[in-house]
């Protein structure tokens, strides 16, 4: 990476003692890897974005949300918030004035619903030109009695006044707390999903943007307020300043933020490389952070990478969405990270948390969830960039994408359910790393292997650009749509076995055997077969291209490559035939793991005994369901025992099997928790494996 950004000395805004640093470089750990002028950036740690995401999320989802949804009126269009908002620091109360703004949409309008805690004590609802208007607050819901019946097409405008100590759920929605270091008072917010409402009256589901927002908060003069947009004012009013921030992108509710303490602010700028100015123009981004002032004068190490995590992420991604405003950071004391609109708060200097939330700038906020049941279009996607981050940085830090990649895949195999949630009412559900960030992140490189690597980025970009989702909602189908539109092949398969109606991964068999076609030549013969029962998974075959790879033991203890073929497996066992130029000593099923799946049971030239050979049982220990996999060297009938610890038998049945590698399914759902063995025997011999059952 080029890494052409520039670093500017630190913005001073209060005269305040520097103490030790939650973003200390020191406590990163490795060595130092230089000084750009005056900023020191040490080696990252071993950290994920997603891990610091989805495990600080999931560390306050203990608080289920009051209202799961949005209740406010679906025939009214959001255009323009403007929350006017005074801070107390000491009491932990807002008092506060918000203008909503929206056009009435599908049919007439008579009463404005929209969501609003019950923690929120409502004073008094008003016009936008005047004129107090009737109104009730119960439970979330606030319901304001417009002037007689609004027009479809009619611009509604009415300010909200209003006060209270905001209830926290969720995430937090709005916290006031002691920095852990100084003691000093912090504030910030933190809406997903169902959060605006506990501090703020608006339409809270992400279907809904306004098309602009306006966030001005007054506080004591010694803090500093993060927001949207740019900064337009900073007027001084005795004790207090106001902070006037301004965004003209669309914005869902959830993504508005207010972040306050007492700031050190970085100012620097991302200078867009002369490979991407070729592409997209030319590019100076302000980047704007903002540390606690007990930070060093040191940018933590991650957010002095910005720059390079935007090269990355436009050269996969496109433009960077919100190019007219700015890019930054505001410290906050939740453990992760959250993608606000053109300034993510963090609390990690981690580049992998850094590079997860500049992602959701395109993918989560420039493109939101139509419904949060497609969240994984945020979380997938965000996790997916970081890797792609470390792989555009292997220089900089060799093997980091392989450790990573390789922790996703582990985690994406302890999903359940479908990538697309049937549940948004639990928080601790929604946001499950294993779920829509790991296996999210996963099923996008399985597309990339499935389309290859220009494609793969040309569908990125395009879903990037298109502009029935853009600064829009979208759902799977939307990405599905553009993904085989980039591609020109046929995807149903893919998502529908992958994210929107199948459970669980493939399972492959193979067996593999070869002989000389004279010449130096050899031809090898690899039988594959997908052994998934049904309670392991919903999908009878997944359909996907598998990679063979055929190695020789050229040398002593030297395996090498020799061949590799790649066959298109649709079907429950498929034989596959080729030709090799030298001997094969072993032959791997998808190699590299492009394929979200169980380990391989491989078998190369081996003997078949006469009798049932036991190779495997799986899963082990199990729940409802075993399956058997075996071989026999000719056709048989099988006798099926299962015997407890104390040797009694508990189960008997029969199978009749051909030659082979086989398998069968055995129901153990009826068996109480404890260990077994399961013998296959016909008159030739017999075998016998341990498993266990619980539950």
């Amino acid at each position: 990476m080029s890494g052409r950004f520039r670093f500017l000395l630190p913005v001073l805004m209060l005269a305040a003692a520097i103490g030790g640093a939650p973003f200390d470089t020191r406590a990163q750990g490795g060595e130092d890897l230089g000084q750009p002028d005056d900023i020191r950036i040490k080696r990252q740690p071993l950290e994920t974005g997603a891990a610091a995401c989805a495990s600080a999320k999931m560390a306050m989802a203990d608080r289920a949300p009051k209202n799961s949804f949005s209740i406010a009126s679906a025939n009214l269009d959001a255009t323009f918030y403007h929350l006017n908002l005074n801070i107390d620091m000491l009491d932990d109360s807002i008092v506060g004035v918000v203008r909503v703004e929206g056009r009435v949409v599908n049919s007439p309008l008579t009463q404005l619903t929209l969501d609003l805690g019950s923690s929120m004590h409502v004073t008094s609802v008003s016009a936008a030109g005047g004129g107090a208007l009737g109104f009730t607050h119960s439970g979330a819901a606030l319901k304001i009695t417009l002037p007689g019946a609004q027009a479809v097409g009619t611009l509604v405008a009415v300010d909200i006044r209003y006060r209270g100590i905001p209830f926290q759920s969720g995430f937090g929605n709005f916290v006031f707390a002691n920095h852990s270091t100084n003691g000093d008072r912090v504030a910030w917010s933190l809406s997903e999903p169902y959060g605006s409402r506990e501090w703020w009256p608006c339409k809270d589901h992400p279907s809904d943007k306004a098309d602009s927002v306006r966030v001005t908060v007054t506080v004591p003069s010694e803090y500093r307020v993060g927001s949207q947009g740019l900064l337009v004012a900073e007027t001084v009013n005795g004790p207090n300043t106001t902070y006037d921030w301004l965004s003209h992108y669309p914005i869902a509710s959830y993504l508005v933020s207010v972040a306050i303490g007492k700031y050190f602010r970085y100012q620097d700028t991302y200078e867009r490389p002369a490979a991407l100015v070729a592409d997209y123009g030319p590019l100076s981004l302000p980047l704007d952070h903002m540390l606690y002032n007990d930070a060093t004068h040191l940018l933590p190490s991650g957010w002095a990478l910005t720059g390079d995590a935007l090269e990355v992420e436009e050269s996969w991604f496109g433009p960077y969405p919100f190019a007219n405003e700015k890019y930054g950071h505001c410290e906050f004391t939740f453990g992760g990270g959250m993608e606000h609109q053109t300034m993510t708060s963090i609390s990690s200097g981690s580049v992998a948390v850094v590079s997860h939330e500049l992602a959701h700038q395109w993918y989560g906020d420039s493109i939101s969830p139509k419904r949060w049941a497609h969240l994984w279009l945020s979380e997938g996607f965000a996790t997916y960039a970081e890797l792609l981050y470390w792989q555009a940085s292997e220089d900089s830090f060799p093997g980091y994408y392989e450790i990573i990649r390789d922790g996703d895949y582990t985690n994406a195999r302890r999903a359940t359910g479908t990538l697309v949630l049937q549940d948004t009412t639990s928080v601790a559900y929604m946001f499950d790393g294993y779920r829509v960030y790991a296996k999210g992140a996963i099923v996008l490189d399985m597309l990339r292997y499935v389309t290859g690597d220009n494609v793969f980025r040309q569908i990125m970009k395009t879903y990037a650009a298109d502009p029935a989702v853009r600064y829009g909602n979208a759902v799977t189908a939307d990405f599905q749509r553009v993904a085989e539109t980039a591609s020109g092949l046929d995807l149903d398969s893919f998502f529908s076995q992958w994210v929107t109606t199948g459970t669980g991964f493939p399972r492959y068999a193979a067996s593999s055997s070869w002989q000389s076609s004279g010449g130096g030549n050899y031809q090898v013969r690899a039988t594959i077969q997908q052994t998934q029962a049904p309670w392991q998974s919903n999908v009878n075959v997944f359909e996907m291209p598998l990679e063979i790879a055929v190695y020789s033991l050229l040398a002593p203890d030297s395996l090498v490559e020799i061949h590799r073929e790649r066959v298109q497996n649709n079907q429950r066992s498929q034989t596959f035939t080729f030709a090799v130029a030298q001997k094969p000593d072993k032959v791997a099923i998808d190699p590299d793991k492009h394929i979200l799946r169980a380990d391989v049971v491989n078998s190369l030239a081996q003997d078949v005994p006469p009798y049932p050979a036991i190779s495997g049982v799986f899963p082990n220990p199990t729940k409802a369901g075993l399956t058997i996999q075996y071989q026999l060297d000719r056709d048989s009938q099988i006798n099926v025992h299962v015997f407890d610890i104390a040797g009694r038998r508990v189960l008997t049945t029969k199978t009749s099997a051909a030659t082979g590698v086989q398998y069968f399914d055995l129901d153990t759902s009826h068996l109480a928790s404890g260990v077994y063995f399961v013998r296959l025997s016909t008159a030739q011999g017999e075998s016998t494996k341990r498993f266990v059952v619980v539950h």
